[in-house]
């Protein structure tokens, strides 16, 4: 009952990750800081809620932990069902379209396997920065560094919070900077391991868009690779995301004319 009062308030988000239904504090509310003051005060007198929160921060500890050894274990396998689903080539040339090919100073690379992309288009950046899986993503450690291209390349999936590390990265986009996002299409799978269960397999157009919307980037393309059929017969499907930062560069307007009231 409280949890169905605060959806109706916005002021929490439901979510589904495979057969379960979780509740978080929705991410685009203003007033997100009133809230969390709120659930802070009753956390210094609630010793339940307390203990209830400490226990759930080590079940999310070992769950990481679980899976990052078993898709390090099953690296191959990952890269079969990606290949499969769409062949590297596709995507490497659909990204180069989409980039285009004229020159720009910064890119940020985050992925499992970064150096194919850099080298895709190392003939367009100035300077690049990658962050492979294992780095720490919510906080990027790039000093005052700011990107013109940032891309997400089959690292979406890995990531426990999406939407706070597309906040991170909306924070380092340059002005009209673009974010580049490679996945695979919201779609469930059964999996005989409890920690993978929990988790959904690729995102919803609306999902990425409402994230975006959320960190300040706007949705401007996605394009859509013809799904295939793997030996289970699931459709699986890859698409592209193209956001940018709705922030022009002072050099796209200081030629522009200006009128004051």
């Amino acid at each position: 009952m409280h949890l169905h009062l605060l959806y109706e308030a916005q002021l929490v988000e439901r979510y589904q990750k495979g057969g379960s239904i979780y509740f978080k504090l929705y991410y685009g509310r203003l007033d997100k800081d009133i809230v969390m003051a709120v659930v802070s005060a009753l956390l210094e007198h609630n010793r339940v809620i307390a203990h209830d929160l400490a226990r759930l921060k080590d079940i999310k500890k070992q769950y990481r932990k679980q899976e990052k050894k078993y898709f390090l274990q099953n690296v191959v396998q990952w890269d079969t069902l990606r290949l499969f689903s769409i062949a590297d080539l596709g995507v490497e040339n659909a990204l180069r379209e989409i980039v285009g090919d004229k020159p720009f100073e910064t890119m940020l690379d985050i992925g499992r396997d970064t150096a194919s992309v850099l080298k895709l288009f190392s003939g367009l950046y100035t300077y690049a920065v990658e962050v492979v899986l294992d780095s720490d993503i919510l906080h990027l450690s790039v000093g005052n560094t700011t990107f013109d291209l940032v891309i997400l390349h089959w690292v979406l999936y890995f990531l426990e919070s999406p939407e706070v590390v597309l906040h991170e990265i909306a924070g380092v986009l340059r002005p009209h900077g673009r974010l580049l996002i490679v996945d695979f299409v919201r779609h469930e799978v059964e999996s005989s391991h409890s920690y993978l269960s929990h988790m959904p397999f690729g995102f919803s157009d609306l999902q990425i868009e409402q994230w975006l919307k959320n960190v300040g980037l706007i949705l401007e393309k996605i394009i859509c690779f013809p799904p295939l059929q793997n030996e289970n017969n699931e459709r699986l499907m890859v698409k592209i995301w193209l956001a940018r930062d709705p922030r022009l560069l002072v050099d796209d307007i200081k030629d522009k004319k200006v009128e004051f009231a």
